[in-house]
Parts: C-alpha cells; sequence; structure tokens
C-alpha cells in the first residue's frame, strides 16, 4: 500500500479508560455463553478485516498519510489522514465490526470532495495493524488517542471537527460524542444500539448463527435478564441519553443487522435530548455504506459546515 508515514505520535493525554467490569464481575463472563461467543466472533471478524485491505484509490494517493500512533506502551494504531488544502475543517471517521479504513474510500473520497479532511481510525487488531486482543474500552482508548493526535498535532479545534461512525463505529463515535461536547457535530450510519441484542439475533438468524453451538442457542432466551454480563456492550442507546452535540442518522429499512426500529428508538432519545437534526430512512443499501448513504452524508456536510 503506498503510504506516507512520519515517526510515531506518542501522545500525552490524560485520558484513562476504566473497564466495565472488574475482579470477580469480569470472570463471570465466562458463564455466559453467548458472551463468550460473541467476544470470540468481534476478535475473529478484526482477525478477518486483515485479508480485505483495499489499494489506495487515484483520487487519494497524492492527499493520503498513514500515520502510526503509539496507542499503549506496547501498542501503535494507524490512521489515514485525508487532507485536502487549507482546510480547517475535518471528519474523525470510526468504521465497522468487520471493516478496515481502506474499505470506505468512496465516502472518503465524497468527504475530500468538500474540501474537508479526514483522519479515519484503524482499531487495534484491525487492518494493517499488529494483531491484538482488544475490549470496548480499548477501542474506545484508541478513538481518543486519534483524537488527541488530531487536535494536539495537527492542531484542529474540536469545534470543526465531525465525526461520523458506521455501525459498531456508530456505537463508538456516540460514546466519544457524549464525552466530547464542544465537537461539530455527530453522524451515525446504522449504528449498533445495543451489542447484546446483536448477539441474540445472531443465536436466532439460521444465516447469522451458523456454527453457534446449540448450547449457546438454547440459553439465549435465558440471556436477557444477564445482558449487563456482556463484555462488548456497544450501546449507543445509553450513551445518547447523555449526548450534547447535534446528531445526523442514517439507516436502511432492509438492513439484517441492525434494525430500522432501534435507529428509530435512538433518533427518539436524540429528538428528547434535543440533538437530533435529521433522520434518513432508506428503503435499500442494507447495512453496508452504500453510494445513497455516501451522497445523504454529504448532504449532511454541506449543512453542516455552511452554518
Amino acid at each position: 500500500m503506498d503510504s506516507l508515514t512520519i515517526n510515531t505520535y506518542r501522545p500525552q493525554y490524560n485520558y484513562r479508560y476504566n473497564p466495565s467490569f472488574q475482579g470477580g464481575l469480569k470472570s463471570l463472563n465466562d458463564l455466559n455463553p453467548i458472551s463468550r461467543y460473541s467476544d470470540r466472533y468481534f476478535r475473529r471478524v478484526a482477525q478477518e478485516s486483515r485479508k480485505f485491505i483495499q489499494q489506495i484509490i487515484p483520487e487519494l494517493k497524492n492527499n493520503l498519510d498513514v500515520i502510526p500512533i503509539r496507542s499503549t506502551k506496547k501498542i501503535t494504531i494507524s490512521a489515514w489522514d485525508i487532507k485536502p488544502n487549507n482546510s480547517d475543517n475535518y471528519v474523525l471517521f470510526m468504521h465497522g465490526m468487520s471493516q478496515n479504513v481502506s474499505n470506505y474510500q468512496s465516502l472518503y473520497k465524497q468527504i475530500n470532495q468538500q474540501n474537508i479532511g479526514i483522519f479515519a481510525v484503524e482499531y487495534r487488531g484491525y487492518g494493517a495493524n499488529h494483531p491484538a486482543n482488544f475490549s470496548e474500552d480499548k477501542l474506545r482508548h484508541d478513538v481518543e488517542v486519534a483524537y488527541k493526535y488530531l487536535t494536539e498535532k495537527k492542531g484542529i479545534k474540536p469545534e470543526n471537527i465531525t465525526v461520523i461512525g458506521h455501525s459498531m463505529g456508530g456505537a463508538l463515535a456516540t460514546n466519544f460524542a457524549s464525552n466530547h461536547p464542544d465537537i461539530k457535530s455527530l453522524i451515525l450510519i446504522c449504528p449498533i444500539v445495543n451489542a447484546a441484542k446483536i448477539g441474540e439475533k445472531f443465536a436466532l438468524n439460521k444465516t447469522l448463527g451458523e456454527g453457534i453451538p446449540p448450547s449457546v442457542k438454547n440459553f439465549t432466551n435465558k440471556i436477557k435478564p444477564l445482558n449487563w454480563l456482556y463484555s462488548l456492550r456497544l450501546s449507543s442507546l445509553l450513551k445518547m441519553k447523555s449526548n450534547k452535540v447535534p446528531t445526523y442518522i442514517i439507516q436502511s429499512k432492509n438492513d439484517v443487522v441492525t434494525p430500522l426500529g432501534s435507529a428509530r428508538t435512538l433518533a427518539k432519545v436524540a429528538k428528547r435530548q434535543g440533538v437530533l437534526q435529521d433522520i434518513q430512512v432508506l428503503g435499500s443499501g442494507g447495512h453496508m455504506v452504500d453510494s445513497n448513504k455516501v451522497s445523504i452524508i454529504g448532504e449532511f456536510l454541506d449543512r453542516i459546515y455552511s452554518k
């Protein structure tokens, strides 16, 4: 992959992530077969994302740097920095669970044509990064250090940054926005509303649940009172309740991963918070970021940065 890299950035930050489960509570996850299966599934798709790295398209090649960022003493992540000339406006992008940063280049092309920079985070263990174990809190941590690079090293002001997240990235983006009310806006694309519900869907669906042991499926109906045991909760619904950032949502009716009803529930919470600016529901496109979603994001960004 063609890229221009710089010396690894070692951010000086005060952010500290606190594991959702400590001590004995964490060990209780081992008693939860759906939680165990989900965690293994998430790790597997992260590894498989490394198989689908795409070449940089010509339209982005001359404007793109791959930036290594030291997340911890032992973990280095990376980010694609796509920077148009003379722009102080930036998008901080968080990709989906089974994707890597190279899989969204049609979106980057659209944003770049609008003279807006893109800083796309590649989480630990994903894409071209070295394999690594992760949890939701560690993924959040990676997003925080990428943001520190964007604001401290590049000098981009928070009020000029729009955060965009797809699927799992939507949940991470909502969490991020709830902790950073000074950013400009938040755009969610088919966001995961609650990972526990995804786990139940996987267990019950013939296609998504293929290969899940019968013991896990049999446990599904009993797991609902124990949803809090999930180590990857990814609850954008919970975090939206404290979000103060102007929010835009895009959802497909035929999405088999994140259902329309969940997106509408999330939008209702955002509306109660006074932050919902728009929700666009598409009749097609499924869970992926297709050309229609890219076009709508372009329209959202025009509205956001024309204010």
